[in-house]
């Protein structure tokens, strides 16, 4: 796990190499060494996280033994071992025991289609001495990083945009289209980032780029809708759930690979329970498992849940405790830490955890993200999918979502009354359908999804309130350009959901989020859920028996059981909870003022004049409301603390 950055250039060097100041801004995420390879072409920097193989035979940029390629790579390859093995057994030899050198002769042996034999989490970057091409992919799920920018002779790129930037000569502006994006997302969709110009290699692509492909496009080698797996066709509910099982075991047993120690992040639910149980019963000593909570003790504090759990299964506990404050005093620092504006709250407890972690020299720690994606989690995300089967086989109701749409406060009441909590099920799921029937944003080419979701359908009308002259120019249809993947017939429209889950919610909040933070303080989160294996053969089973109308994570549940106790499978989802509307209204109070002065209203996204009306009208209204004025002050105090 570490740090990577680096330059190619069209013709000779016309930029100063690579030195080692470059590498300042990702010093955190390789904290135990630094290394540096340059010639007339081709810059590879790298700052070293050790994991694997702990003596300098490890360092990067590595130089495979017959001079030809130099890598500098980020991330973990699970199967290393047995990849080595079957290296080996075709005659290659290393010269050390770090799944880095596997990455470099694999290459060596199979090329860019490498990238398919790999389980793990990687960015990285080849340079081939006798191509002159240089090879950069990406994992499947977008754990690890890579952001880039080029011209028409430089081609530059990082693991952070903090390491980006300073090797431009100036930074680009905001993108417009990316910034309507991020308030509806409350992230960035890849493959933008906010910086005109500047992108993400998507997850799941790789691009090859030499002097006759300078432009050259990524590639994706992998797409979760379209998977493939080759075990046996199960013959009953019995043959699935021991086949969820023995990929989750699987998973796990890979993730537990490290020459240093590992713990977990616990909370009280299922996903990370399933974790600890099945990681600590393969581990030879306690581990250390790690939960947050809040001062009082709310309904959502997870720590006596978790507490009980951990010492259920023998495990050292520890618990960190979050008041509103500290949030607040240490918004500034989460903002740069996150490197991209994502504001999702819960960020300020995912960075608690790993702190804790690495306080106590813990450098690995196994979490629950991604169990969620798989086994439909977001009751939301299971709606919709029968919502578009409902409405691939019915397609004239559009006289219903006429006659809603035709009363504003009713069809604003639906969203939030669909995600209330304390609303009957039976009026949740009305609500959910009726304002599905009613959705007049979704273009007619897509699958309806993001627009179930309140303060993404709430934003539409806030931002005509309060936008600047640049943003006049956008498309309507603009925030759903990361959804557009086209309509689908109604056997395939519960993984198309799944893919579109993929590739926004998860790699660009969730798996971007736990990089982030916990690569900030020296420490590897590993997902397990996100096992290419495990994935592969979740989505095919549910191709021979489609499960989304079972409930929340039925098969993990039912296949977990005797691994966890009925309690713990029975609890409801209550996700990462936080004190949001109290964290959220202290940083408003608290930095609300730098939108006055700030680079929103110099480049024309909001109007000046609207600046008070963001701070103290808005966020007397709902939740939504609120966050919508968060996110702007989040999108501002980034560009101060990351671009400036």
């Amino acid at each position: 796990m570490c740090g990577i950055i680096g330059s190619f250039y069209r013709t000779l060097r016309q930029h100063p190499s690579l030195m080692a100041i470059d590498l300042s801004n990702l010093a955190h995420r390789g904290p135990d060494s630094a290394g540096i390879f340059n010639n007339d072409r081709v810059s590879l920097g790298h700052t070293r996280l050790a994991i694997i193989e702990l003596t300098t035979a490890g360092h990067q940029p590595m130089i495979s033994l017959d001079k030809r390629y130099v890598v500098t790579y980020n991330g973990e390859i699970y199967n290393y071992l047995e990849l080595r093995t079957e290296l080996e057994t075709i005659g290659e030899s290393f010269s050390s025991s770090s799944d880095t050198e596997v990455l470099l002769v694999a290459y060596k042996v199979w090329g860019p289609d490498c990238v398919t034999r790999f389980r793990g989490m990687f960015a990285f970057a080849i340079w081939d001495e006798v191509n002159k091409s240089l090879f950069l992919a990406r994992d499947r799920c977008g754990e690890k990083p890579l952001v880039y920018w080029r011209d028409r002779n430089r081609f530059v790129f990082a693991s952070e945009i903090k390491a980006l930037i300073p090797l431009l000569e100036k930074p680009p502006p905001l993108d417009t289209s990316v910034v309507d994006m991020f308030l509806h997302y409350q992230f960035v969709p890849e493959p933008f980032t906010l910086l005109t110009g500047v992108y993400k290699l998507p997850a799941a692509h790789t691009l090859l780029l030499t002097n006759d492909n300078w432009e050259a496009e990524p590639q994706r080698y992998w797409d979760v809708e379209r998977t493939s797996f080759d075990g046996s066709t199960p013959k009953g509910n019995q043959d699935i759930l021991s086949s969820i099982r023995e990929g989750v075991e699987n998973a796990v047993t890979l993730t537990l690979r490290s020459d240093v120690p590992v713990g977990v992040a616990l909370s009280g639910g299922v996903d990370s329970g399933v974790i600890a149980a099945l990681a600590q019963k393969q581990y030879s000593e306690p581990m250390h498992a790690f939960c947050v909570g809040y001062p009082g003790r709310p309904s959502y504090d997870e720590r006596h849940q978790a507490r009980a759990l951990a010492e259920s299964l023998g495990m050292i506990v520890h618990e960190i405790e979050l008041p509103v404050n500290e949030f607040v005093n240490f918004f500034p620092d989460l903002v740069r830490i996150l490197d991209e504006p994502i504001a999702d709250p819960a960020a300020f407890g995912h960075y608690a955890v790993p702190k804790a972690a690495a306080d106590l020299g813990i450098k690995v720690l196994l979490t629950g993200i991604g169990g969620d994606e798989i086994f439909w989690g977001y009751d939301w995300v299971a709606r919709t999918v029968m919502i578009d089967q409902f409405m691939s086989k019915t397609p004239s109701l559009s006289h219903v979502l006429r006659l809603i749409a035709a009363f504003p406060r009713i069809k604003g009441l639906l969203p939030r009354l669909a995600e209330h909590s304390r609303a009957p099920s039976v009026v949740r799921l009305c609500a959910a359908w009726l304002d599905a029937f009613s959705d007049t944003q979704t273009p007619h080419s897509q699958l309806r999804f993001y627009m179930a979701v309140s303060g993404f359908s709430t934003t539409f009308d806030l931002k005509r309130s309060v936008y600047g002259d640049r943003m006049y120019d956008l498309s309507p249809d603009n925030p759903f350009l990361p959804t557009n993947i086209g309509t689908r017939v109604q056997k395939e429209i519960p993984a198309a959901l799944i893919r579109m889950l993929f590739d926004t919610w998860l790699v660009s909040n969730a798996v971007a989020l736990g990089d982030r933070v916990s690569m900030s303080v020296g420490v590897e989160a590993r997902l397990p859920f996100l096992d290419v294996n495990l994935i592969e053969r979740v989505m095919a089973l549910r191709k021979i028996i489609p499960d989304h109308r079972l409930g929340q994570k039925a098969w993990l549940r039912a296949a977990m059981k005797g691994v966890l106790p009925e309690e713990v499978l029975s609890r409801s989802k209550s996700g990462f909870s936080t004190p949001g509307r109290e964290w959220i209204s202290g940083v408003l109070v608290k930095y609300g003022e730098i939108l006055h002065d700030g680079v929103l209203i110099r480049q024309g996204i909001i109007d000046s004049k609207k600046v008070q009306f963001i701070l103290t009208d808005i966020p007397k209204k709902n939740f939504p409301e609120l966050f919508f004025s968060y996110k702007l002050v989040f999108l501002e105090m980034w560009y101060r603390q990351v671009i400036q």
